[in-house]
Parts: C-alpha cells; structure tokens; sequence
C-alpha cells in the first residue's frame, strides 16, 4: 500500500473520534471498534488483535490513532460522520508504530489514559490527561531527544526485519534492506573507580566484547557472524577466579591498545553492501571514544529513525562507509505546532478506503526482497533519493530507563539488565558475555508490545532467562576481595509503580 498521509486520534484531547457517538463517552466507540472484524482493524483476520497505531509527538505526547483508510472503512460501516477537524499528518510525529489490542478491556485501558479533566475556568486549554501530563508544558519540542520515540522507533525496525508490520500503515516506503539489517554489539568495560577528566580520551580497559549478527537471520537460527572477547594484557580484575568465563568462544588474554583498535578497524572495514548497520552500546560515550580512537567516523551514526523515510524514495546503494570521512549528520526533523491539529480540514473523497493488504498466510504482501528486486529499485531510483546512514547506534542502557521509568540503571550491563527484571549476576564481568546480554536485551523490548504496556508486562510478570550464578561474597571474609565484585541488592519490581531508586551513578563503574 501507498504511505499513510493522514491519522486520526482514537479517545483523548479533542480527539477526532468524539463527534461520532455520544461527546465524551468513549463506550460506543471502544464497543464498535472492538466488534469491527474487517482486515483494515484485524490484518491478521477475524479474531486477530485490532491493530491501530501509536503517535508519538515532537514534545513526547503520544495518542492512539486509525490510519485514513482505517478510518474511512469504520465510519461508512457505522454510518457515522467523520470529524470537521484537521487530520494529524504523519511528519507531526517523532514516530509512528503499531499498537495491538487483544481484548476490549485493553482498549478501554488505555484510552483511559489520555481522559483529562476539568478545564472549566481555563481560557487555555491543554491536554492534561495522565498519558500526556507535562508533555504541553515543556514546549512544542519538548526536552532534548525524544527517548519514547527512539524506544518506538526500534519496534518499528524490529517490525520491518521482520515483515512483520505493514510499511504503508507507519506512514513508511517499504525499504529495501528490510531483509537484512546487521547488528553489532559493542561492550567495553573500564575500571569503575577512574575519575579522571580525560578517562574518556585515554580509558583504563579492562576488556572489550562485540557480536556481529544480521537480522532476522540470528532470530531464526541464532547464527553469529563473530563474537570477540579481549581482555586487556595487565589490567585483569583481582579475584580473577570469580570473573565468568567467556561462553561463546576463546578469550585473547593479550590484548593490547594495537590489537584492540585493529580488531575494531577490521570489524567495520567489511561493511555489506545495500545492509544498515545498527550498534548496540551500553556505555555510549566510552564507545564512541574507543570507536573514534580505532579510526572509525563515529561522528557520522545516527538514529534509527535516520533509516525510515517518510515518503522519500531510499537508494539502494553502497551505505556510506563508516571509516571514511564524512560531515557529522544533522537532525533535520521539521518543527509542527502540537496543537495544529486544531484547524479545520474537509472531508476526504469517498473513493478513499483502501483496505490493509494481507496475503492468504496472514503476511504483509508488501514486502521487497533485496535480492529479487535489486534492478527493479534501481531503476527506479528518483533524484533527491536518500542513501543508507554510515550506522545507527542505539544506546540500550537509555531504552531501559525509558522503558522502565528511571533515571539510573546501575552501573553495568547486569545491572541494566536486572531493572528488566532480566536476572544477569553483576559478580560475573565478562564484556564478552555481556555483549551477548545486551544484544538479548535490545530483542527482548523491540519484539514486545509498546512502550507504555510493556513497562507494565515488565511490573507484572517478569522475564526470567537462565543466568549464572555464584555464591555470595561475605564481606570481610577475604581481603583480597575486590569492591567490583559487590553485588547490588535486587532491583525487582513487584508492583505498577516506578522503581525505587538508589544512590547508583553511572560514574561508580
């Protein structure tokens, strides 16, 4: 199907869906939506989930929305009139992603979220609603970044490497390298107790790990290109006995500053043609120090975001290489009125319903194969099309604190892990190991459900992984014993409320 252009707000702050049935009981609404059993709400057919999809602003904000062609398909089914006011437009948003909702009940949960109240007295009004609370007041582009965005932005790559989402639908042109996405994961772990200015520029390593994957290859088979552990020559933790072992191959116990940035040049000279690269980190800037240190253009990754275009044909061509030169890339993301909405719009033709496409296996029939379509891309090409971004790096420790609403996660891959609820023992260091941890993190969030939900699924039930255990360490009973090897107490939660937080600092590591 063609890009979406146009979406309409489901419930919340004067919202496109409340001049369809009673103003402001959303009942009727969430009823007629939760029994519409048409592919435009049900791709996967009848009884499947409704499939809407999650606006996320500029400013944070997020609403619940229907596609035009959603929308259309539902009013003439109900017979219902279509809102006077302004459609939002799909470059309004920092992203758009789809939201699944299995029951009724789920619905209705969550269009509770963005009611707000009582604005009686208020010349200005705003939404206030507990989904959106705060998101107004802090401007029409909100705080630096937008890490809920970035968060739903993953769940869209996941969608996409997967095929499973509808391009169209998110506003996206199916790309190209959909079938292929290679992934490295990149931990570099240093002695926590460096307080040095410049222990950034010139780090005390202790050892470094990376698994190279591609997508959605490693998910089907668990096939790894390469994983890497070097631990550096003379800077081994005391108690080497309790560090773990490296499960997945043969560690290098001579490591050295040459080797290490010789590997690292290696690891990103064999760059794929026509393939995005995606680096997952934990420790962001010590990595982009190292990487920069090793004569990689650092400078030049962006966000994943960088990789959908909206509307925009993409090359598919070589990606630009990530150890030549190249200007740093700027956002360019255009500035909307968050409340522009309000304009009125007129009322789209009636031809307009084009239903999801949905092949007889349930799949989107959209997709586009690198290898069967290469030539056909290519000729097709048009002036002004974008070409891949050198990398995306994606900083796994900030999703984490997204996703779990806190603003520290300790100080190491284990510990980040543990906020998930993802038991990892932070008594065992080993980047090698941990590299592996934190690509399995980053796959554990983006495959499930939307930011908001999933922080609950979290709360409630928690994932549980096999994990390698150790016995506790009695303070005092050994001299020797080193302060990395203390094991924070548990950071599980147990109830629907933000965790609670500690004295960690990401500097104590």
């Amino acid at each position: 199907m063609e890009p979406e252009t146009y979406y309409y707000q489901i419930g919340g702050f004067r919202a496109h869906s409340d001049g369809w049935f009673q103003m402001y009981d959303d009942k009727p609404t969430i009823d007629a939506i939760a029994n519409y059993d048409g592919p435009e709400l049900r791709p996967g057919g009848p009884g499947a989930p409704i499939e809407l999809v999650l606006g996320i602003l500029h400013n944070g904000a997020s609403y619940v929305l229907m596609t035009s062609h959603q929308m259309w398909a539902f009013v003439r089914k109900h017979h219902l009139r279509p809102s006077p006011r302004r459609p939002w437009q799909a470059d309004e948003f920092a992203s758009l992603s789809p939201i699944y909702f299995v029951t009724r009940g789920d619905l209705q949960d969550k269009l509770k979220t963005y009611k707000v109240k009582s604005q009686k007295n208020k010349k200005d009004k705003w939404d206030n609603s507990p989904a959106n609370r705060g998101f107004f007041q802090l401007g029409e582009r909100g705080a630096p970044g937008n890490p809920r965005a970035d968060f739903e932005n993953q769940r869209v790559l996941y969608r996409l490497f997967t095929n499973s989402a509808t391009p169209g639908a998110l506003g996206l042109i199916n790309p190209p390298w959909a079938s292929a996405v290679r992934v490295i994961s990149i931990v570099v772990n240093t002695w926590h107790k460096d307080r040095r200015s410049e222990r950034f520029d010139n780090p005390n390593i202790i050892d470094v790990g990376w698994t190279d994957v591609m997508m959605p290859e490693y998910l089907e088979s668990r096939r790894v290109t390469e994983t890497v552990h070097i631990k550096m020559k003379g800077l081994a933790l005391k108690n080497e006995e309790q560090n773990a072992p490296f499960e997945h191959g043969t560690t290098n116990q001579e490591g050295t500053v040459d080797i290490l940035y010789s590997d690292i040049q290696r690891l990103f000279t064999h760059d794929a043609a026509n393939v995005p690269l995606v680096l997952l980190v934990h420790d962001e800037e010590m990595v982009r120090g190292v990487l920069a240190r090793s004569g990689i253009d650092v400078g030049s990754f962006t966000s994943v975001a960088e990789l959908f275009q909206r509307g925009r044909p993409q090359k598919l061509s070589r990606r630009r290489s990530s150890r030549s030169p190249s200007p740093r890339r700027s956002n360019t993301d255009a500035s909307h009125s968050s409340r522009g909405y309000e304009r009125r719009w007129k009322y789209e033709p009636d031809n307009d319903v084009k239903p999801f496409p949905v092949d007889q296996e349930g799949q989107s029939s959209s997709s586009v194969r690198i290898k069967e379509d290469h030539k056909k891309l290519r000729s097709s090409q048009q002036d002004g099309a974008i070409p891949l971004p050198a990398g995306c790096i994606v900083n796994v420790q900030k999703m984490v604190r997204t996703l779990m609403r806190v603003d520290q996660t300790g100080p190491s891959v284990q510990a980040t892990a543990q906020r998930m609820n993802i038991p990892a023992n932070p008594r065992l260091p080993c980047a090698g190991n941990e590299c592996h941890l934190l690509l399995n993190m980053w796959i554990s969030m983006i495959e499930g459900r939307a930011i908001d939900e999933q922080w609950m699924d979290r709360l409630a039930h928690p994932i549980q992984p096999p994990s390698p255990t150790i016995d506790p360490v009695k303070v005092g009973a050994d001299e020797d014993v080193d302060p990395n090897d203390y094991a924070p107490p548990s950071m599980r939660n147990t109830g629907g409320t933000t965790a609670q937080e500690d004295d960690w600092s990401d500097d104590d590591w």
